[in-house]
């Protein structure tokens, strides 16, 4: 690749091109829409993210909670904030998103109200990553930038979740932007207060979710780039390296509260994703880099194409930058050492998976490595669109309308519309019309969940102790809840599990119970009937694709008997 093939890639102190202004003849109409947009870029940004926040609060408010969301929420719906976090070390995530919850759960309950922090921290990432892209590449690769993150279907549904990868986002926001601004900074006492808050929203990235680590090494070996080509003075560094122990320091606490304590459940969670990591003697390299690379591409953006698009316009960022730092070829200050920025935390979660880690996986666990893809990508659609501003947001604009339009559902558990939340109503009014007081109703855990909030109401608290037992057993609302110790009760385990909770709960022959079951996977009232003869004649009410409710009687030898004559 020659020289003159990546001139048009160059930009200046503000963004433009060079041969962006050498056009000959009167101004035209596409130069006054591109000086009148040069000129009010940053408003025009503030209008993007509006319109983001806008869309962020309507998808919170067309979903029930999913397993993980209600399992979020019992964490955190404690008497104290000491017992919601004590509760939430049971889970694999850091503590900083129950805590941030607990205290606002305080303001409503509703979905939209516990979904609120992630789609205000949602949206702020948008903005703060406008203004790192801008930093680092320009105008126009800022104005792509901020239409895919903004647009970008995989951050518009992690916005509008109660989970804290919204949160984790934001914090990544935070740190970039501000460790861009400590590296512009000419004057040491304004570069070093600014390197002061770096480390700051890092280990608040690190509290919420542990995919930041990967962030916090990429971006360890990042500065140690840049401080090799003495671009940093004294007392930045000083600020650095006083933040990087500080973020040592929040690695180690979490280590000896939370990780020690229950990684002997991390492989039984890590089993889900098992494709997800590079099995050796068995797997070629090349083949899952490049698969599940692609994956991560189409889990951000959806749509095949558009993520094809993508991820070959990051790809041919990434080596432009690494030929342009090689070649010491132009280039602005704040964009040296760039391409080590942008790729290291991809690079940093693929080791991961490859020594058995953690998941290299197009799914939200790797959603840490958006704000690097998108930005990429926009700067080398902004290079070969010779920095036009029109051009750029036009591009961006069709490629996220296809996105949205065509693209698949980044949670891909569910039927999309399945969860609207007046499939859960109704299920919860059939439950309160149908199932008699006293009657037991027999849940797997994520069922169990999404029951607690729904049926007994988001103001219960369930003790922890109930969960300690060999079954979950509590009283709501007249109901009596027992559930199993397993995520997903299927077909085939349903009678062996069945007949064991008969046994240990005391049931007698003859006793009715009541089968609920709700979210991931597939629905075990429509599924039982079709694979299993004995149970032909249970007609199970189904709403959506995701929830059932049917009634079973305990047989003579404490088996599920359908409850309908004739079976």
């Amino acid at each position: 690749m020659s020289a003159g093939v990546l001139e048009p890639l160059e930009v200046g102190p503000h963004g433009e091109s060079a041969a962006a202004d050498s056009d000959p003849g009167p101004l035209s109409g596409k130069r006054s829409i591109e000086r009148w947009l040069d000129g009010h870029l940053d408003g025009l940004a503030l209008a993007v993210v509006a319109a983001g926040f806008v869309i962020r609060l309507y998808e919170a408010t067309r979903s029930y909670l999913n397993p993980d969301e209600a399992l979020h929420y019992l964490l955190l719906n404690q008497a104290t904030v000491s017992e919601a976090y004590k509760f939430s070390l049971t889970n694999a995530h850091p503590p900083l998103i129950y805590l941030l919850v607990y205290f606002w759960h305080f303001l409503g309950r509703s979905e939209l109200m516990l979904r609120l922090p992630s789609v205000l921290a949602g949206t702020a990432f948008c903005w703060l990553n406008y203004l790192w892209i801008k930093k680092l590449f320009g105008k126009a690769a800022a104005g792509i930038g901020v239409i895919l993150c903004t647009f970008s279907p995989a951050m518009i549904a992690l916005s509008a979740e109660l989970r804290a990868y919204a949160l984790l986002l934001f914090c990544i926001g935070g740190a970039l932007y501000f460790l861009s601004r400590a590296f512009d900074e000419k004057e040491a006492e304004r570069s070093a207060r600014q390197m002061w808050y770096f480390p700051g929203f890092l280990c608040l990235a690190i509290l919420s979710h542990y995919s930041a680590v990967f962030f916090a090494l990429a971006l360890g070996i990042y500065v140690l780039a840049r401080i090799g080509d003495s671009e940093l003075p004294r007392k930045a560094v000083y600020a650095w390296a006083a933040g990087q122990a500080g973020a040592l320091a929040v690695c180690a606490f979490l280590y000896v509260t939370h990780i020690a304590k229950i990684k002997s459940s991390l492989p039984v969670w890590a089993t889900l994703f098992d494709s997800s990591y590079f099995h050796w003697g068995s797997g070629n390299i090349f083949v899952f880099t490049r698969a599940s690379t692609l994956n991560i591409f189409l889990f951000l953006f959806g749509q095949r194409f558009v993520a094809e698009a993508i991820l070959f316009s990051y790809l041919c960022g990434m080596a432009y930058l690494f030929a342009r730092d090689l070649t010491s070829h132009g280039g602005e200050a704040s964009s040296r050492r760039s391409g080590i920025l942008l790729l290291m935390p991809f690079v940093a979660v693929w080791g991961a998976s490859l020594a058995g880690i953690y998941p290299y996986a197009g799914s939200r666990h790797t959603a840490f490595v958006a704000p690097f893809a998108i930005a990429g990508a926009s700067f080398l659609l902004a290079g070969v669109l010779r920095q036009k501003l029109w051009a750029g947001l036009l591009l961006a604009v069709l490629l996220m309308t296809v996105s949205n339009t065509y693209g698949k559902p980044s949670e891909t558990f569910m039927v999309k519309g399945s969860d609207d939340p007046k499939w859960m109503a109704a299920a919860m009014s059939q439950i309160k019309q149908d199932v008699p007081p006293g009657s037991p109703i027999f849940v797997d855990v994520q069922s169990n969940l999404m029951l607690t909030y729904y049926l007994c109401g988001p103001g219960t608290i369930i003790p922890k102790d109930s969960y300690d037992k060999e079954y979950f057993r509590f009283e709501c609302n007249g109901h009596s809840i027992i559930s199993l110790h397993l995520w997903k009760l299927i077909e085939g385990s349903f009678p062996a599990q069945f007949k064991r909770m008969a046994q240990a709960n005391a049931l007698t022959p003859g006793d009715q119970v009541w089968v609920f079951q709700a979210g991931w996977g597939e629905n075990l009232g429509v599924e039982l009937p079709k694979r299993d003869a004995k149970f032909r004649c249970i007609t199970p009410k189904v709403y959506g694709e995701n929830i059932s409710l049917f009634s079973v009687i305990v047989g003579p030898d404490y088996s599920p008997v359908a409850a309908s004559p004739g079976c």
